[in-house]
This record gives structure tokens, C-alpha cells and sequence, in this order.
């Protein structure tokens, strides 16, 4: 193979088919002399680029590179002639299926035939699927050096080749792919394929269902579930009967994804596996809603679990008020995971009746927290002025999931509530603003202590109360341990064991050891500050300007935390839309120096949003931020302003690069007279790395200026190193545009 001009090679490549007037017809035309003429690198290259554009005119090339020295090419070649699905490939596809030793090219041979829908390929598929036919070329030396046979992957892609073809005279060999001693297991694969060819594959997985091996009972039990055929339909009650649950399981599964209605899932209610009858309550119990209070009373915890869940799932089941009472004895009882599924649906079947029942749970302290968690979600559905009243209550709970539960409820409230203000959102409001619950007088927060419970290894504390006498806890406790009784019982003399000067050192240095920290298992937080933090938070859910005001003031907050989540919310209600005012730009602008660069990052992002002359000179700014994140989002949001400019260029050079990605996207978003050269640079700089992107920016603009930029490197033999990134991007650049083939 050579490496020369591509323009040598033009005329006589693909490119006379689809017309020399063309960017694509001059692109395919490049890429098939490439494949003819490149080398090895650019060859493969260029069979993928042809795969992948799926223009007709490719396949006389590709054909043509069936043959080539190189079994990377051929195998490329053979993938991109499967990939285009056109005529006139075949009898080479054949040949190289037949005489290529190459197992790769073998492999996509037979899915390029299976998919073109070839007949003579078949009596091969057959033979392949026995064994190594000796009329076919292998690889001898790879099959004894890396000691893997290549048939097995062979077999696997026959049996799929013919279930695509449909030859249903192959179901013998494909059952005795399966039943064969000494070989792979191929059911995985071979029962789906016998799905595929009709009654006599169908009685196939018949047989199988009375195997011995219940892993084969199982696959061909799934495979008879997704057959909507009337020979599968005694093989499948069959399924339904097996001894072994896993069997009737699978069979479940598939049926319930195909047919959910079908009579045999809910025959599986009684079913003497409770496992097998929890899944079928989820697979199908919403179908059938009158059996659903005698399910709710099963024995097993799981299947009441499965009925709670399926009663949970919208649209609500209502035509069962029976529920109403039982469901208020679970809420009441001692499982608790019963009782948390069973608040919010008691808030479905009974409405607002529910609602003194919810409150009770919810703040009854010594309730699991699932519960009261589950309660609180009642209340949620429920919604009415007294549900917006305990949930406002529930924002000073002690326990901290509670809080953030009940606030992300009365966000969702006040967003979905017509009027404004309303009650959801003036206690958010409150909250952020502190004045929901009072503030702490003075607390003091140790480092070991937690709030919500012991910890993980919590060992006694200082201040706790020290029992007469505590036995020893460590070896060198024991040691020191000045007890006569133990002394005795130990064998020890009288006087104990005397320490050595050494021995003192020691213990003093491991006096002076800390000792471990613990790490509460949830967070110790002041509760005042935790729900103006996280009011803060879920604000940005409403675009109120009550609401954008209120955050604009917080940014100037004392609470550090407070401010982030303020200037977060911020950037999501910009990010939908919402232009924000100039107070808040400048709001913004006071703080877009901070720190900390999470603060830098959600302020860069809301200014994006704001009209404020002042704001685009901030943004301006973060364009030269030391965090990456910053620089790149200051590029969107003076995008989204339109004000990429000279700057932004600047970046497409930056050592990140994602910032290059952003300030490329960008620049393509704004499409200026420049874009395209730009761009084209941009893709053969820092070594290709983003020549494929640059690729698909380029064409949403301009795809035949940026194709005669492209194939101009292509036709530069000096260029030749950079050549494969201008063949990928030629690649996506042409991508979308693929007429039918075939």
C-alpha cells in the first residue's frame, strides 16, 4: 500500500457514483481511496468512516477491501458492509466467510449475510454450527498459542444468523448445540433463537421444559413467555406448573412484560412459593383490584409489602374502600415496614379521613422513623390546609430527615398550588428567613457526639458517670490492671508485673494518643440552620419573584451554606428560563468573588440569566477563574447572553478539556464567519482530541465549507500525521446524512 496524495486516487474511487458536486460525494470518494491506497492505520480508519456514513456508493470500495493484506482491514470492512445493509456484497461476504482464517471476518461476514437476508450462506451456518467444517479455513497457529477455540464464537453468531434468516429446519442442529456433552452452554442464546422459528422451535423448548437441568426449564420457560403464538400456549401452562419456583418465576417475568392481563399471573396469587406470590402482585395486581384486600391479609410480610406498593403506583386504585380499615391497623402495627408503605396509600384510599391518623404517626417520637417518614408522605397526598399545617410543623423536628422530607413536600405543594401566596410557600419563605422556628440560645456541638443516636463504636464518654469498677478493654489494660483476684487467676505474683523504664516510657507516650473520633452516621447540625439551608434549597423549585428576592437577600447571608444554596436555586430558576433582575444580578455580582469555588461556579451560572451590564463584566472575569468549572461555566452563560466574543476563543486553547469542549460548543452556537476555520483548527489541535466533536458542531453549520477544509489536509501528503483525525471527523461530520440503501 501506498501513502500518497489522495488526489491520485480520486477518480477512481466511489465518489463517480454519487456525484463530484457534492461535499458527501467528494468525502466517500477521499475516504474509498484512503481504503484503497492508505496505510494500515488510515485504512481501518476509513472502512469504519464508510461503515458509518451508510452511503451506497461505499460498497464497492469496502468490497474491494474484503481482500485486503490486512485482517484489521478486512475485518473493518466486513463490520461496515453489515452496518450499511447494501446489495452487492455477497459472494465476497461468502468468500471471506469460507476461505478468511480471520474469525473477526468471519463473525461479521455471517451478521452482513444474515441481515441481507442471503440464503446460500445457510447450508454453511448448519455446518458451522457442528463444529470446525474443514472446508473452512481457520487459524490454526492462534487456536494453539492463545489457546481459545474461535469456533465458539462462531457457533454463537450461527445460531443467530439463522434464527434471523428463519430457517426453522435448523432447529434439530440448534437443539443439539444445547443437548451436546463436552460443549458451551449456548442456551442463553439458542432457546430466544427457537422462539424465533415457529412451531417447530416452540415444541423444541417444549422438550426442554421437562429437562432435569432446571436452568434450561427456566430460559426456555422465559423464552415460551415472550412467544405470543397459539402452539406456545400449552408449553407455557406447562411453564407455570413447574415444581421449581425459579421456573414459574422467569415465565412470570416475560409474561407479565408482553400480556400483564393474562389470567395465569394471577393464578400465581395462590401460589405456595411467597416470593413467587409478591412478584406476581407486583407483575400483575393492579389488573385485578378485588383480589387485593384478601392479598393485603397474606401471612407473608413480602406479599402485603407488594400489595402496599402496587396500591402506592398512580393512578390510585379507588374502587376498593374495604382497604380503608385494614390499612389503619398496619399504619398502627408493629411491622414497620408495613406501616411506612401504608401511610401514603390510607392517604389515597381514605382522603382527608386519613389525615388524624397520619398526624398521629408522624409525630409520635418513639414511631421508627420509616414510619413517620411514610406518614408524612400521607400527608403530602392528602394536601389540604391542616396536611400544609402538620408538614409546616414537621420542618422543626429533631430528626433531620423529617425536616428535609417535609420540606421537599411543601416546596412541591406551593409549585402545583394556583394561588399565590400561598401557605406551602410563605413557610418556606419563613423558614429561610429564620423566622419558622426560633434559634438556638447557645449550643454547644462536641466532636464526639451525635445528635440522632450512638454511633458506630461509641464508647463511653468522660462526663457519663463511671460505674465502681470497669474491666479492663485493652492489653495494655490488662497489664496495668492492679487487681489481686486477677493476679490469682492469671498466675501472677502477688505484687503484680513491675514495668521498666522503658515500659513507662511507652505508656506515657500512649497516654498522649487521641482517641478515635466518632463520625455520627447522620450529621450533627444545628436544626435552625439546617432548615434555613435547606429552605434555601428547594426555593429554586418555585419561580416566584417572592421567591427570587428573598434568595437575592440571602446571598449576602452569614451562613455560608445558607449562601450556596441560595445562588444554586438561583441558577435553576435561570436555567429555566427566568430572566433575573438587576438587583439580583448585582446581588450576584457582590459574591462572584468568593472563595469558594462551588459559591464562584452557581453565581457564574445564575448571571447567565441576568440582563445586568454589570453581570457581563463579571462573567467576563470568569473566563480567567483557576477552577475549570468556573471558566467553563462563564462560557455558557455568556452564550446564553450572546457574548461570545474574542475570549471565548482564547479558551479553545485551555489546558482543560472540557473548557475547550464548552468555548467550541459555544462558538458553534453562535456560527460567526469565522466559526468554521476555527473549528477545523480546533480539531487537529492537542494531538485530535476533539476532532469527532468538532465534527458533529460543524455540521449544524456548515458541512461542505468544513468537508473542503477536511479532504484539503487529505489531499497535503506532508499532512499525513494528522490524517486520521481528519478522517474521523470527516466521519461524524457526514454521519446524519444517510440516504436508504439497499
Amino acid at each position: 500500500m501506498t501513502n500518497g496524495p489522495v488526489r491520485a486516487i480520486v477518480a477512481t474511487s466511489a465518489g463517480a457514483e454519487t456525484g463530484s458536486g457534492d461535499s458527501l460525494g467528494r468525502s466517500l470518494a477521499v475516504l474509498g481511496g484512503v481504503l484503497a491506497n492508505g496505510i494500515d492505520v488510515h485504512r481501518c480508519l476509513a472502512a469504519r468512516a464508510l461503515g458509518r456514513i451508510g452511503h451506497a456508493a461505499a460498497v464497492g470500495p469496502l468490497v474491494e477491501a474484503l481482500l485486503d493484506e490486512d485482517e484489521d482491514v478486512r475485518t473493518d470492512a466486513a463490520e461496515a458492509l453489515a452496518a450499511i445493509d447494501a446489495e452487492g456484497a455477497e459472494k465476497q461476504l461468502l468468500e471471506n466467510l469460507l476461505g478468511d482464517p480471520c474469525s473477526e471476518v468471519k463473525l461479521a461476514a455471517m451478521s452482513a449475510l444474515a441481515r441481507r437476508g442471503n440464503a446460500d450462506v445457510v447450508p454453511w451456518l448448519r455446518r458451522l454450527l457442528k463444529g470446525r467444517d474443514e472446508a473452512v479455513a481457520w487459524d490454526e497457529d492462534e487456536f494453539h498459542t492463545s489457546g481459545w477455540d474461535d469456533w465458539l464464537d462462531i457457533q454463537r453468531k450461527a445460531i443467530e444468523a439463522l434464527a434471523d434468516l428463519g430457517v426453522d429446519a435448523a432447529v434439530p442442529d440448534i437443539v443439539d448445540s444445547v443437548a451436546g456433552e463436552d460443549v458451551q452452554d449456548v442456551s442463553e442464546i439458542a432457546f430466544p433463537a427457537l422462539a424465533r422459528l415457529g412451531d417447530a422451535g416452540i415444541a423444541a423448548l417444549d422438550d426442554f421444559l421437562a429437562a432435569e437441568d432446571v436452568r434450561h426449564r427456566r430460559r426456555a420457560a422465559a423464552a415460551l413467555a415472550g412467544i405470543d403464538a397459539d402452539a406456545a400456549a400449552g408449553p407455557l401452562d406447562r411453564a407455570f406448573q413447574d415444581p421449581a419456583p425459579e421456573v414459574r418465576l422467569a415465565a412470570a417475568q416475560v409474561l407479565a412484560q408482553r400480556n400483564a392481563t393474562d389470567s395465569r399471573l394471577a393464578g400465581l396469587f395462590d401460589d405456595g412459593d411467597s416470593d413467587l406470590r409478591a412478584a406476581a402482585v407486583r407483575f400483575a395486581g393492579r389488573h385485578h383490584p378485588k383480589r387485593l384486600p384478601d392479598l393485603l391479609e397474606d401471612p407473608s410480610v413480602e406479599v402485603a409489602a407488594a400489595v402496599l406498593e402496587v396500591l402506592a403506583v398512580p393512578p390510585a386504585i379507588t374502587d376498593a374502600p374495604s382497604l380503608a380499615e385494614p390499612l389503619r391497623a398496619i399504619l398502627a402495627g408493629s411491622s414497620a415496614r408495613l406501616a411506612a408503605l401504608a401511610g401514603p396509600v390510607l392517604a389515597v384510599v381514605a382522603g382527608s379521613a386519613a389525615r388524624d391518623d397520619l398526624i398521629v404517626q408522624l409525630t409520635s417520637a418513639d414511631r421508627p422513623l420509616e414510619v413517620r417518614l411514610g406518614a408524612l408522605r400521607g400527608l403530602f397526598r392528602i394536601a389540604d390546609a391542616a396536611a400544609v399545617t402538620a408538614l409546616t410543623a414537621a420542618v422543626g423536628d429533631e430528626a433531620r430527615f423529617i425536616r428535609i422530607e417535609a420540606m421537599t413536600a411543601l416546596a412541591s405543594l406551593a409549585k402545583v398550588d394556583g394561588d399565590w401566596p400561598n401557605a406551602a410557600a410563605d413557610a418556606l419563605l419563613a423558614a429561610l428567613q429564620g423566622g419558622l422556628i426560633p434559634p438556638p440560645v447557645e449550643e454547644v456541638i462536641r466532636e464526639d457526639t451525635a445528635a440522632d443516636g450512638p454511633c458506630e463504636g461509641d464508647e463511653t464518654r468522660a462526663d457519663e458517670t463511671m460505674p465502681d469498677k470497669v474491666f479492663p478493654t485493652s492489653t495494655l489494660a490488662s497489664i496495668l490492671e492492679d487487681d489481686t483476684a486477677l493476679a490469682d487467676r492469671a498466675g501472677l505474683p502477688a505484687p503484680g508485673v513491675e514495668l521498666t523504664q522503658g515500659d513507662m516510657e511507652r505508656l506515657a507516650l500512649a497516654r498522649r494518643i487521641k482517641g478515635k473520633k466518632n463520625v455520627p452516621l447522620v450529621p450533627r447540625v444545628v436544626v435552625f440552620d439546617d432548615v434555613r439551608r435547606f429552605a434555601a434549597r428547594v426555593l429554586g423549585d418555585l419561580d416566584r419573584s417572592q421567591v427570587i428576592d428573598a434568595l437575592a437577600v440571602a446571598l449576602g447571608d452569614d451562613d455560608s451554606e445558607v449562601r450556596l444554596a441560595a445562588a444554586e436555586s438561583l441558577a435553576r430558576i435561570g436555567a429555566r428560563g427566568v430572566r433575573l433582575a438587576d438587583a439580583v444580578g448585582q446581588a450576584l455580582v457582590a459574591v462572584a468573588a468568593d472563595e469558594n469555588r462551588n459559591l464562584r461556579l452557581m453565581v457564574v451560572r445564575a448571571l447567565g440569566a441576568s440582563d445586568a451590564d454589570i453581570t457581563a463584566d463579571t462573567l467576563q472575569r470568569g473566563l480567567a477563574d483557576a477552577d475549570s468549572f468556573v471558566r467553563s461555566e462563564a462560557v455558557r452563560s455568556l452564550a446564553r447572553r450572546g457574548l461570545t466574543g474574542a475570549s471565548t476563543v482564547a479558551l479553545l486553547d485551555d489546558d482543560d478539556p472540557e473548557t475547550r469542549l464548552t468555548a467550541a460548543r459555544s462558538l458553534a452556537q453562535a456560527a460567526d464567519d469565522d466559526a468554521i476555520g476555527r473549528l477545523v483548527d480546533f480539531a487537529f489541535s492537542h494531538e485530535g482530541y476533539h476532532g469527532r466533536e468538532a465534527g458533529k458542531l460543524m455540521r449544524r453549520i456548515d458541512a461542505a465549507e468544513a468537508s473542503s477544509r477536511l479532504l484539503a489536509v487529505l489531499d497535503d501528503p506532508d499532512r499525513a500525521r494528522v490524517w486520521s483525525v481528519a478522517i474521523e471527523t470527516l466521519e461524524e461530520l457526514h454521519r446524519a446524512q444517510q440516504p436508504a440503501v439497499g
